[in-house]
């Protein structure tokens, strides 16, 4: 019987593999199946934003602003131009102007256009169809506008936030409240603390490890590290004591009483899970606020019952 080498049973190995799975030539690289792409296009099919001009003056004028317009300049004058989202022009104008020749982005799915725009913005939007606005089909064209835009910024139908309030109007309600974050007064944005195109948190909120990342990188001061620290503000975040829009209360908490607030976890209960008040403690009575001695209530580095 023959015997085989380690050498010779690993080339055995690797010719299977290559057999099953498909091999790639030398230097030649798998394309992205996940991405979205454009249809392969003839170049012969190409008639050039000059010859869209000649009927489509009014967007051709207009489209020397547009964001899109530079990229018209890149890889040698080819670059993104009328035929570059609305594919080839050829049909359409040997058609006399059929307008089912060419991609409508007035008829098309929402599926189809986000597959359109994410075949160039695929690489910042790579979550785009797992967030809650891709998959409820609210498409690219529903707040963008390449021809139409009211904002300079990303190409906006509508600045923020009254882009964003013409679906949230809850949001929206939440800012009018006495107490709430400066959105209407132009000092923050919607999209400072959500992105839109989606991520891996709850809401679409721009966060990291630290759930309170999207607090905090403004409210320095409260994100520690710590000696003593609020085991709330670690286990539940900064929403178990704050409402995050607005509020009618002061400094958005979501009670109208600072002791009302914190009695809701420190007070005696049937099991006992929650810290109760000190005997010393007559919160019958109404005193002052837990907060005037108990300062620091995000974390201290000095005192485990958050005295300055």
């Amino acid at each position: 019987m023959r015997r085989f080498s380690v050498g010779n049973l690993m080339l055995a190995v690797l010719f299977f593999v290559g057999a099953f799975a498909g091999t790639v030539a030398v230097g030649e690289s798998k394309p992205n199946s996940g991405a979205p792409h454009k249809p392969a296009v003839n170049p012969a099919d190409l008639v050039g934003a000059e010859t869209c001009a000649t009927c489509h003056a009014e967007i051709a004028t207009k489209f020397a602003s547009n964001a899109h317009s530079k990229l018209a300049l890149e890889h040698g004058g080819k670059g993104v131009t009328c035929e570059g989202c609305h594919g080839p022009g050829r049909e359409h104008v040997e058609s006399g102007g059929d307008a089912t020749k060419l991609f409508q982005f007035s008829k098309e799915s929402a599926k189809e256009i986000d597959g359109r725009c994410l075949s160039c913005h695929a690489g910042n939007h790579a979550n785009f169809e797992r967030s809650t606005h891709g998959s409820a089909g609210v498409s690219c064209t529903s707040c963008h506008s390449t021809h139409a835009a009211k904002s300079e910024e990303h190409m906006l139908k509508v600045a923020e936030p009254e882009l964003c309030y013409g679906c949230h109007t809850d949001a929206k309600a939440s800012f009018a409240q006495p107490s709430h974050h400066r959105v209407n007064e132009g000092l923050m944005k919607c999209s400072d603390c959500h992105d839109p195109h989606g991520t891996f948190e709850d809401k679409n909120l721009k966060a990291a490890i630290d759930e309170n990342a999207v607090c905090t990188k403004c409210h320095a001061e409260t994100a520690g590290p710590f000696v003593y620290e609020h085991p709330p503000i670690k286990t539940e975040g900064c929403t178990s004591c704050h409402f995050a829009h607005g509020s009618p209360n002061p400094r958005l908490l979501t009670r109208n009483n600072v002791n009302s607030l914190c009695l809701q976890c420190h007070s005696a209960s049937a099991n006992f899970t929650a810290p109760g008040t000190p005997s010393f403690h007559n919160m019958g009575n109404q005193y002052q606020a837990c907060t005037t001695c108990h300062v620091q209530i995000h974390g201290s580095n000095a005192s485990n019952v958050f005295f300055k």
